[in-house]
């Protein structure tokens, strides 16, 4: 009986201990940040890594988002103080403005000692040339996270290209949200095993489709910054003429001209906490992104399209930048900028409730498949565990 208790508790040691070493042995994982940590829609996702990963942020924003495991460090120029209630710094603006290298982490090489995977940005970007510069030095695995759509070397000095080729030549691995991702870093010579496209991912659970609704009028909505690449005047238009109700929900610099314009059935609403924006999908029956092309901005995602398509509901949007990659022929695409098409497209959907839960079903079938946390976490989980 002695012996047998023996056993039962050196089993008991040994598995406490094996879990103790687990936990030890967990990979780290840093993510780099410049002016934000990782926001409320990556952490949805991001944060399923912790149960394998150990995550840190290093950012010269806010603290990090959505979970008390992934720590945020702050990196702060030696030289930062306060100024009309904004952080302000000389040397900041110095590399911003004399060396054109913004979004610089002060400090980066003091903090790097230690991680597996350093999680950096696009190539283009600044802190992820200082990942590059500092990899020999501390032996990490670099991984890009790109969303850029638009030629990677373009506007480049002779400077800005060969950062742009070192990064590229130390990258271990690229995710790429979009697929023209993909293409433009193929282009500036990355290799294409070295790049995989995970879009992002949502909570399917969350958004998904409401019950039995309330019997009301048709709502077209729309939720996001308000933004002049957003085409809301356009979409204000487009319903005014085909006199339906509006839902815009969210903030930006475009919303006293919106109010300015917006008839009496446009009702703007203000932002919500992202779990609280599911909610938003079950008051409308139609989804516009009417995105329009701005010089230097190109719609790279639309990570709104996915919520609407996980919540079933029909999607009408640009033919433009990311979207139809997202959206695939679950929804009804228009031209940038066209009014009557947009207008069009909304009183066909608003007069056929046939299509409506067709577009419904189809997008949220769609979202299922592409677009779920759970996938797009495991193709990260993959590729780490590949690389290292």
């Amino acid at each position: 009986m002695e012996s047998a208790n023996r056993k039962f508790y050196f089993s008991i040691i040994s598995y406490v201990c094996g879990e103790r070493s687990r936990g030890e042995d967990m990979k780290k994982i840093a993510f780099l940040r410049p002016a934000q940590t990782l926001s409320q829609y990556e952490m949805d996702y991001v944060r399923l890594l912790e149960d394998e990963f150990e995550l840190q942020v290093f950012t010269v924003g806010e603290s990090a988002i959505g979970s008390e495991n992934v720590s945020a460090v702050r990196l702060k120029w030696p030289d930062q103080f306060m100024w009309n209630g904004r952080e302000r710094s000389f040397m900041n603006a110095f590399y911003a403005r004399v060396f054109r290298r913004r979004y610089h982490l002060p400090g980066l090489e003091k903090v790097l000692k230690g991680f597996d995977i350093v999680q950096a940005g696009e190539a283009r970007s600044e802190y992820s040339y200082q990942a590059a510069l500092l990899k020999p030095h501390f032996g990490y695995k670099l991984f890009l996270s790109a969303s850029e759509n638009q030629p990677i070397f373009e506007d480049c000095n002779n400077s800005m290209r060969r950062r742009i080729e070192l990064v590229l030549e130390r990258t271990d691995h690229a995710f790429c949200i979009p697929m023209e991702a993909q293409e433009r870093l193929i282009s500036a010579g990355l290799a294409s095993d070295k790049i995989t496209v995970i879009g992002h991912g949502i909570d399917c659970d969350r958004f998904c489709p409401a019950g039995k609704k309330v019997e009301r009028d048709f709502r077209v909505g729309y939720c996001g910054r308000f933004r002049k690449e957003k085409g809301l005047s356009n979409l204000i238009r487009a319903a005014k003429e085909s006199d339906i109700e509006l839902l815009l929900l969210g903030e930006g610099p475009e919303e006293d001209e919106l109010r300015k314009i917006a008839g009496e059935k446009v009702r703007f609403l203000p932002a919500r906490l992202y779990h609280e924006i599911h909610t938003f999908y079950h008051d409308i029956d139609l989804f516009v992104l009417p995105s329009i092309p701005v010089p230097g901005l190109v719609e790279q995602f639309g990570f709104v399209l996915m919520e609407a398509m996980a919540s079933g509901i029909p999607v009408a949007a640009s033919r433009i930048g990311g979207i139809p990659n997202v959206l695939g022929d679950v929804g009804i695409f228009v031209e940038p900028g066209n009014v009557e098409e947009l207008k069009n497209a909304i009183i066909k959907i608003r007069d056929d409730a046939d299509l409506r839960k067709e577009l419904g079903i189809r997008g949220r079938a769609r979202a299922l498949q592409l677009f779920r946390r759970e996938a797009v976490v495991n193709k990260m989980r993959e590729r780490y565990r590949k690389v290292l």
